[in-house]
């Protein structure tokens, strides 16, 4: 594969990178450039030449913008072949593309600082920034049904019977049925026109963003595949659920619970960069993106455990039911402490004004 990108392909080093939980990804290196290569899971993406469509789009409007870099910023950009094309096929019919290298980064499973938290909002803002002018109706859906509650209600209780009934799933199943109504709070806005379409990054959790190795500050956000259409209310929740969680993605439902100083924090970041984004409405809705996101990834990992692990990759069966219990566990935190993390939204909405 390596040899459609490098004109030196014996000396290329190939390692893996990151712990995706879709594609198979590497890092490619020679003495001239870097690049990171992935294998799309087609059985994820049914079309991934979808997700070629769009990352071309993504790519082509970021290298036409004109501006000044700040803080470092790289935009992590679809790198064609030494021929020109988006994409290779190899033999196994698997689609492979490489992307630029954000060198001298790291990511974080978990935020360590107030500092991070503050950053991670910046990077939202500017990338959600970025975006600006690239016109929605030229990107795709790059899943069907993604970020559509519906769809995975629908899914669930399609099969909600399945696998055995042990303490841990039927404590699951409970919140499913006792909080589905209240988790479709944003979709029920959307259905009404009330909020409005925009492009949006899809999975803008914590692991997402890259940090300079030196300075630590936000210089740039990767695992694109879900940039499409949506709403910056999904993007701000993921990315609170995420960070906000302060027992980690990778946790236990007995440690789990929702960091409101993190989720000041974070917000004020996104806010002294993109608040001039957010309409009013938008901003009324900031609340209803972080249950309605952090419901919809406990009802997903929960599903797929009921189905087999047929979505993401997991270490063991039982991995995604333990993600589903700390999802779930979160949003009853969330909305326990609705109250709270409304009057912070409020709070800075006015100091933004």
């Amino acid at each position: 594969m390596v040899e459609h990108y490098f004109s030196n392909a014996d000396t290329v080093q190939i390692t893996v990178l990151g712990d995706g939980n879709i594609n198979d990804t590497f890092l490619a290196q020679s003495a001239e450039q870097k690049l990171v290569l992935q294998r799309l899971n087609g059985h994820v993406f049914t079309d991934p030449h979808l997700l070629i469509h769009n990352l071309q789009q993504l790519s082509h409007h970021l290298q036409s913008r004109q501006r000044v870099a700040r803080q470092g910023w790289q935009d992590a950009v679809l790198v064609p072949t030494l021929s020109g094309e988006a994409s290779v096929q190899d033999t196994e019919g698997n689609l492979w593309r490489a992307l630029s290298y954000i060198d001298r980064s790291l990511s974080l499973i978990k935020v360590e600082t107030a500092f991070q938290a503050s950053e991670t909002g910046w990077a939202l803002g500017h990338f959600h920034n970025m975006l600006t002018g690239l016109n929605v109706q030229k990107l795709k859906i790059p899943l069907p049904g993604f970020h559509h509650l519906s769809s995975y209600l629908k899914c669930y209780d399609e099969i909600g019977e399945a696998g055995q009934n042990s303490n841990k799933t039927l404590w699951c199943k409970e919140v499913i049925s006792k909080e589905r109504d209240r988790a479709l709070a944003l979709e029920r806005a959307i259905k009404t026109g009330t909020i409005m379409q925009r492009v949006i990054h899809g999975d803008p959790k914590i692991a997402n963003i890259l940090f300079d190795q030196q300075t630590g500050k936000a210089i740039g956000i990767i695992d694109l595949d879900t940039v499409g259409p949506g709403y910056l209310q999904h993007d701000i929740g993921d990315c609170l659920r995420s960070l906000c969680n302060t027992g980690g993605e990778e946790g236990h439902r007995g440690d789990t619970t929702f960091d409101l100083e993190l989720c000041e924090i974070t917000l004020r970041g996104y806010f002294q960069e993109a608040a001039g984004l957010l309409t009013l409405v938008d901003r009324e809705f900031i609340y209803e993106g972080i249950q309605a996101i952090t419901f919809e990834l406990g009802l997903r990992f929960f599903t797929d455990y009921l189905q087999g692990n047929i979505y993401f990759k997991c270490r063991n069966p039982k991995e995604t039911l333990e993600k589903a219990l700390v999802q779930f566990a979160l949003f009853r935190d969330i909305t326990d402490k609705e109250a709270q993390i409304r009057k912070i939204i409020s709070t800075l909405n006015t100091m933004s004004d």
